[in-house]
């Protein structure tokens, strides 16, 4: 092997120049692809933790329209086999289950005319009725609230009072001489007046036409107006 030719190989001397050039860009390049797929895994990481926050929106907005079930009583009457006051929840609560907490109905109990799965509101008063009873439909479930519930009762009192007054007034056209004298005034006299005026004239139209009866004039009707009737 002889001598190397060192004039030969001079004129590659840029060789190693390029050489190192493509290392350099080499090594430069990859540093580069490394960064940046650094960068965009943390870009991707950052959208993954963002589109999870979201999600748990739903679970809240979810628990504010979920309200808190009220509760109640009703009162369950009649042929049950433990009548009392039940709770419930209201608007969820339905018949059939108040019927069976209060341990059923009993073998003479009707509910034909209770509707099972109607839902219960607060302070409901419930009467199953017996075999052979005659009750109205409003009177089996009735709320103290509406005008179907306790005001009902409130009111027969005072019909009753009131028919009770008009039958204890004197009924000008019908009362013999004994009747007129328990009236404020009126002795055998002017029984004997009222009754004569009656054949005479006929039946009083009005109870003002008292007056027209001798010896009876606007003070002693004054007295006697609301003891008297014409009907």
């Amino acid at each position: 092997m002889g001598p190397i030719n060192w004039q030969r190989w001079r004129q590659f001397w840029w060789l190693p120049i390029v050489g190192l050039i493509l290392i350099g860009g080499g090594l430069w390049g990859r540093h580069q692809r490394t960064a940046h797929q650094r960068v965009e895994n943390q870009q991707l990481l950052k959208g993954a933790s963002s589109k999870k926050q979201p999600s748990a929106k739903p679970k809240s907005q979810t628990n504010q329209s979920e309200q808190p079930v009220k509760g109640g009583f009703i009162d369950l009457k009649g042929a049950v086999n433990h009548p009392g006051i039940y709770p419930i929840k209201i608007g969820q609560t339905r018949l059939f289950d108040v019927l069976k907490a209060a341990g059923e109905v009993t073998e003479a109990a009707e509910t034909s005319q209770l509707n099972l799965a109607q839902k219960l509101t607060d302070q409901l008063i419930i009467y199953v009725p017996r075999k052979g009873e005659a009750i109205e439909a409003a009177e089996l479930i009735k709320n103290p609230e509406t005008s179907g519930g306790q005001e009902v009762t409130t009111e027969q009192p005072t019909t009753a009072t009131n028919e009770s007054t008009i039958s204890a007034k004197i009924n000008l056209n019908q009362a013999d001489s004994a009747q007129l004298q328990t009236l404020s005034g009126i002795g055998p006299k002017k029984a004997e007046q009222i009754i004569a005026y009656r054949d005479e004239q006929g039946k009083f139209e009005k109870i003002e036409e008292l007056q027209k009866v001798g010896g009876i004039g606007p003070k002693t009707f004054e007295q006697l107006q609301s003891q008297i009737c014409v009907e």
